[in-house]
């Protein structure tokens, strides 16, 4: 008799719960992929969310646009996100895959400030990409009409991040999280630009973030942010061309690997930086090239190795004495070679690092030329 009751209580006790208590219908969403941050008179926020909408085959037979842009003013971030919420349909910020934020706001105010919101929500993941715009950076978002024949930009921009493989211009994704990271631990770095061309969103190298004021002081160009990759160790692919008697030839990357070993000399930081590469002669238009020829192939390395050298202390030297501070950690490598020397220093690292004397050896090695040669 017990368990009968017991389980007619069960029974009744199931009746009164609510399943899915919290359920929507998909087709009345619309989910977050890209957000736009731009600074506008005042120091006030606009806010740019670029949401995929839900398709269904009748949506897709009616011409339906795939996404939505939808903008929101605030004296605050909170005030702005907040404005969204009003919106219909509603918005949700779970899928949010890249925080895309304008040149002006990034030179005048604390970007770790701008988006402690998005870091505090619980909502936003942390592994969202920062990227810094050159311009405006709803431009990136409201060029063009959107439409099923336009690819959604904010997936564009996803997309491209993945291509670092082929190209080296294109940084590593830097995630807001981690971003937020290197803001709160004084470091200085680099955060991916991109412009507007034409209407279509173009990689195009790299906003400089001052360590402590946490503000945008310049930017480096897609060479230079290529440059920096490769001699630092984390380019996966790119090509480098330059001219052989004036005729072009280009290298292709296929493996680099680098060391960078620190010294103190006089109190001073002397960093010697250990690159060696492997790749293919993807390009010589010399009439009179030789391939199979070992010395014929060296003169060409010894040149690339030239090339990359002088640009490399092209760019360290913007770095050290217009810029004059280290968004490449090279910090690091001082922090955990030599921690009491370290601890001195820490507090004026970037007046020292202007000071910092660099050698280089360079070596390239040429293992594929194709099918051409006598």
């Amino acid at each position: 008799m017990k368990i009968v009751t017991k389980l007619i209580a069960v029974f009744f006790m199931l009746q009164i719960l609510c399943g899915c208590w919290d359920v929507k219908s998909i087709e009345k969403l619309s989910f977050a992929r890209g957000l736009a941050i731009d600074e506008t008179e005042g120091h006030n926020y606009k806010l740019t969310y670029q949401n995929l909408l839900p398709q269904s085959e009748d949506s897709q037979t009616s011409g339906k646009p795939e996404f939505v842009n939808v903008t929101s003013y605030g004296k605050t971030i909170l005030e702005a996100v907040s404005d969204v919420a009003i919106k219909d349909p509603p918005i949700y910020s779970d899928h949010l895959k890249v925080i895309v934020v304008g040149e002006k706001l990034m030179r005048d105010q604390n970007i770790d400030q701008v988006f402690n919101h998005f870091i505090r929500d619980d909502e936003l993941r942390r592994s969202s990409y920062l990227i810094a715009a050159r311009g405006k950076a709803g431009d990136l978002f409201t060029k063009g009409s959107p439409n099923q024949q336009q690819p959604m930009p904010a997936e564009k921009l996803i997309d491209m991040t993945t291509h670092s493989g082929y190209n080296g211009k294109i940084m590593i994704p830097l995630r807001i999280g981690r971003a937020s990271l290197y803001c709160q631990n004084h470091y200085s770095f680099l955060i991916q630009a991109v412009k507007n061309q034409k209407g279509k969103a173009k990689y195009d190298g790299a906003g400089i973030i001052k360590k402590v004021s946490n503000k945008l002081i310049g930017f480096l160009s897609a060479d230079e942010t290529q440059t920096l990759a490769w001699t630092l160790g984390t380019i996966k692919g790119g090509v480098m061309p330059t001219k052989d008697k004036g005729r072009p030839i280009t290298f292709e990357i296929k493996k680099s690997k680098t060391k960078i070993k620190p010294v103190i000399k006089n109190g001073k930081p002397v960093f010697h930086i250990s690159v060696k590469t492997k790749g293919v002669l993807s390009e010589d238009q010399n009439p009179k090239e030789n391939s199979f020829s070992k010395s014929y192939l060296k003169r060409l390395e010894n040149i690339f190795e030239k090339k990359l050298e002088r640009d490399v202390k092209k760019v360290m030297d913007k770095l050290q004495h217009e810029y004059k501070t280290d968004p490449v950690f090279l910090s690091d490598h001082i922090r955990i070679q030599y921690p009491d020397y370290w601890h001195k220093v820490q507090g004026h690292w970037d007046e020292l690092f202007s000071e910092a004397d660099f050698t280089y050896d360079i070596s390239f090695k040429i293992v594929n030329f194709g099918t051409v040669g006598k």
